[in-house]
């Protein structure tokens, strides 16, 4: 249940809101009207009144949002801050996420670019991605038949590959078994068609196919076909990812001489 969801359970006011809760009705109308954002505290008095509680866990993080932060900061290819929206690459509710990644990654690794691309790649693993699906490999089928199942499936909708698919473009070599991303706009059609293919799992398989929501600048300057062979995402996305993956080496790779 989300905040908004939260108040709508506890009165179709902040009058009645706040009767409910104990909580000042000013406090009531800043958080509804997203002008602020509750306190812990003020948090607990909302569920605690809708009948419900707060169990705090945390998760890891996979955030779009930073490694679209780490491109706008270190590729010349992905567009500024100021132009995403603009060139429809972005909604306006995503630019202040990424203006936040921006001053994140700034503040956490000033001047080392390694620093700043691996601490993007951990925040932004495919695997720990909301809405993240997995898809097992099928016995008896190569690494290299599944990259083109991967790529297949993308069809005419938004995406590309990244993770082993990616290094054997980039590296000219890659670690078999591997997982390969496929990094979409249209998950949903994309899962189809795996599935007519694959073995769809609960949980992200280390040698299988990973689909995995994207914002668009995450396909900025990848390769395309009929000059490639398959969409694969450009080497500053596939470092990155892998660096979100946990293949260091790879990402190093990649990034060797940047």
């Amino acid at each position: 249940m989300d905040i908004p969801a939260l108040l709508d359970a506890l009165g179709s006011t902040p009058s009645a809101s706040a009767r409910a809760t104990g909580l000042a009705r000013s406090t009531i109308q800043r958080v509804r009207d997203g002008k602020s954002s509750p306190t812990m505290e003020t948090l607990r008095e909302l569920a605690l009144a809708a009948g419900y509680d707060i169990d705090l866990t945390l998760v890891p993080a996979s955030d779009p949002a930073a490694a679209v932060a780490a491109r706008v900061i270190l590729d010349p290819a992905t567009p500024r801050i100021e132009d995403l929206e603009g060139w429809e690459m972005v909604d306006s509710n995503e630019v202040p996420a990424i203006a936040q990644w921006v001053s994140r990654l700034e503040r956490q690794a000033p001047d080392d670019r390694r620093r700043l691309l691996e601490l993007a790649g951990r925040s932004s693993a495919p695997q720990h991605r909301k809405g993240a699906r997995f898809f097992a490999p099928r016995p008896g089928i190569s690494q290299e038949q599944l990259v083109e199942v991967a790529d297949g499936a993308i069809g005419r909708a938004g995406g590309a590959l990244s993770g082993v698919a990616a290094a054997g473009v980039y590296l000219g070599h890659a670690p078999d078994p591997g997982p390969i991303v496929v990094w979409s706009i249209e998950t949903d059609a994309v899962a189809d068609r795996l599935a007519a293919t694959l073995r769809e799992t609960g949980e992200y398989q280390p040698a299988g196919v990973l689909l995995a929501p994207t914002m668009r600048p995450y396909l900025v300057d990848m390769t395309m076909p009929p000059a490639w062979r398959h969409r694969i995402v450009s080497p500053i996305q596939a470092a990155i990812d892998f660096y979100g993956l946990g293949y260091t080496e790879l990402a190093d790779e990649i990034t060797e001489g940047w």
